[in-house]
């Protein structure tokens, strides 16, 4: 096995590749890696001869090898402590070769190739909306007694979308790799113009009249249909589809009267490639270059309403001031104060965290008031952090959150509130409307708490029930879900995994603590690399039944452990030190994933190697600002990812 392993040591030597010699990063693998992850013993199923065999560093399976072997390094996770350590030089080496392969293009910082992006069925209704003038969703429901979040008709006519690498729908890679659903889009449009032809208000705002005239000047429709396809392909010009525009307009007024004639001529605005993608200007160039003021405008409003720009966006994208450092930092405030950020919340943080599924999940459903209540406590939640400048790490512990009357946990603590850097979103939702004679819903409010049971999103009502089973924990899903979700460190179930009940018996004898049943069923060694990860967090979260409320004994009496001890040493005896030593010897992973997630859901692709520089300065930045989410947002909209477009890798 050595022998061949040296030659293809020797092999790779004379291969011409991108970055680095690899040699010297092969042979630390080669001797310090091999005994453990070689084709043979595949060490928690990892085998690194793939690596030396490979003749394609850019192959996707390749990559992400190497970038976990990186990434282990540079934590200092491998060699594990009963080996010898890597040296300091051996470090660098590995280190240098993946900056300068995977990191680096010809020595300097770059961008990677900048996606085509498809509008996802969120921002496809959210567009609609803004560009009719009108309310195609679902209104709100003041009453508890009706369903709050039901579907509206275009969420039923458009189908949902799946999410990509990155976690999210607005996934470019993985939208681009599907079909745009042309019939669905066709149906919604209509049924969308089919809307706004019946409300005056909206016909005033986008023809310019409420009363269809009997006749219409050329030149006049015309206006029209300019105006609309501007704000619709958002700045983007093309004028041969806009003569196919017009001549679609002139020849349905050779038969039918103004009004229909524009519909159907607005109807293929809709179905133009330019609305529903995200058209920018490609100038065939390898390297980072600025996006134009009205691309500019659209990736701002995208990532911060999930909706196109309004009028004060177009006006600074004609005039060029929105490329303007100090013009932009201001809209990025008045993009921010406004009701449409709360898609940061509903959409963002709803994918992220998964607490979305309380809403379309049934397997979670309890009952009207219960579901609303948990869903809004974590909505609110996440908007506190963006209304009041919170710092991000309030995720993992605060001591405050919003709590419902309709869920029975009850913490304790004084209705609060925080200075307002931005407007509070739901305050119309606190008011009683007029006319409303039936129960009204009561949303959540803003408590400061005194108990140390609670805070944070990590032990909300909403995230324990959805890493629950339906009528019990699942430690191992809740442990699963911190890792990934809050430290940034997925993880992959091995094949064939067996029941967590058939581990209650070793040896003939039963188990009755879980903390020994997980142990016995985690006791293979491939299974030990991750459980020693999984299980405390896991174990640690055991006092919160399936549905977030605190106990201290199972049904059957049996008290509640939960303690644990992490795999760098440290001990805890409760949630809250839990979340203690996450926040204390955790705190860089889980800042750099909080901000991976943003900064993917920003840009709307997976984070790449080639990242890693503007994700350090981005979490410099908040170290050096208290953590606060405003700098994140700031700091993701300041970078060359977001501003910026290459057209080759």
């Amino acid at each position: 096995m050595k022998t061949t392993l040296m030659a293809l040591l020797a092999f790779w030597g004379g291969l011409a590749l991108a970055g680095a010699d690899i040699q010297p990063a092969a042979k630390i693998l080669n001797s310090r890696c091999l005994d453990c992850h070689d084709a043979e013993t595949r060490k928690g199923g990892i085998n690194l001869t793939k690596l030396l065999a490979a003749d394609n560093l850019n192959e996707p399976k390749t990559a992400a090898l190497w970038e976990k072997v990186d990434h282990v390094v540079r934590a200092g996770e491998m060699p594990p402590k009963k080996k010898e350590p890597l040296t300091t030089t051996q470090k660098v080496q590995i280190a240098k070769w993946y900056q300068s392969t995977y990191v680096l293009k010809d020595g300097r910082e770059h961008i990677g190739q900048t996606p085509l992006r498809r509008l996802s069925r969120y921002e496809l209704i959210n567009t609609l909306e803004d560009l009719l003038h009108l309310s195609l969703k679902q209104p709100y429901v003041f009453s508890p007694e009706v369903p709050a979040l039901l579907p509206s008709t275009l969420e039923t006519i458009l189908p949902p979308d799946a999410p990509g690498e990155s976690g999210f729908h607005n996934d470019a890679a993985h939208l681009a790799g599907s079909k745009p659903p042309i019939l669905k889009y066709s149906q919604a449009f209509e049924y969308a113009l089919h809307t706004f032809a019946q409300d005056s208000e909206a016909r005033g705002k986008v023809f310019g009249f409420k009363e269809e005239p009997v006749n219409l000047a050329d030149a006049t429709a015309n206006k029209t249909l300019q105006r609309f396809m501007k704000r619709a392909w958002r700045g983007y010009r093309n004028a041969d589809n806009e003569q196919v525009v017009w001549r679609t307009y002139q020849a349905q007024r050779k038969s039918k009267a103004p009004v229909p004639s524009l519909l159907h001529a607005m109807k293929i605005v809709l179905l133009s490639p330019a609305f529903v993608y995200r058209i920018e200007t490609a100038k065939d160039r390898g390297t980072p270059y600025r996006v134009s003021a009205y691309e500019l405008a659209s990736r701002l409003s995208y990532f911060l309403w999930a909706s196109m720009p309004d009028d004060e966006l177009f006006t600074l994208a004609e005039s060029g001031e929105l490329l303007e450092e100090s013009l932009l930092s201001v809209q990025i405030d008045r993009l921010l104060n406004s009701p449409k950020r709360l898609s940061l919340a509903e959409d963002f943080a709803g994918q992220w965290l998964g607490f979305s599924e309380i809403v379309s999940n049934r397997v979670f459903y309890r009952n009207e008031n219960w579901n609303r209540g948990v869903y809004d406590e974590v909505l609110f939640f996440f908007d506190e952090l963006i209304k009041s400048d919170r710092s991000i790490l309030d995720i993992i512990d605060s001591d405050w959150l919003y709590q419902s009357n309709y869920t029975g946990v009850r913490t304790g603590g004084s209705v609060h509130s925080f200075p307002l850097k931005h407007q509070d979103i739901f305050k119309w939702r606190r008011q009683r409307p007029k006319g409303i004679r039936e129960r009204f819903y009561d949303p959540p409010r803003l408590i400061k708490i005194k108990s140390d049971q609670r805070g944070g999103i990590i032990t909300s009502v909403g995230i324990l029930r959805t890493t629950s089973a339906p009528e019990k924990t699942n430690p191992i899903r809740r442990g699963v879900w911190m890792l990934d979700k809050i430290i940034g460190r997925p993880m992959h179930a091995p094949e064939n995994v067996p029941a967590l009940s058939k581990s209650e018996k070793v040896d003939g004898k039963r188990l009755v603590d879980l903390a020994d049943i997980l142990k016995a069923h985690t006791s293979k060694a491939i299974c030990v690399s991750c459980h020693k990860h999984i299980d405390p967090i896991g174990l640690g979260l055991e006092s919160f039944d399936p549905y977030g409320k605190w106990r201290t004994s199972y049904k059957n009496k049996r008290p509640i452990k939960a303690i644990g001890q992490f795999p760098n040493g440290g001990n805890f005896q409760s949630p809250k030190e839990m979340k203690q030593i996450l926040i204390s010897e955790y705190q860089k992973p889980i800042v750099k994933n909080i901000v991976e997630r943003l900064f993917s859901y920003a840009i709307g692709r997976k984070i790449q190697p080639y990242d890693r520089p503007a994700v350090e300065r981005i979490c410099a930045a908040l170290e050096h600002n208290k953590f606060k989410m405003n700098t994140l947002i700031q700091e993701i909209i300041s970078s060359s990812q977001f501003q910026s477009r290459q057209d080759s890798p």
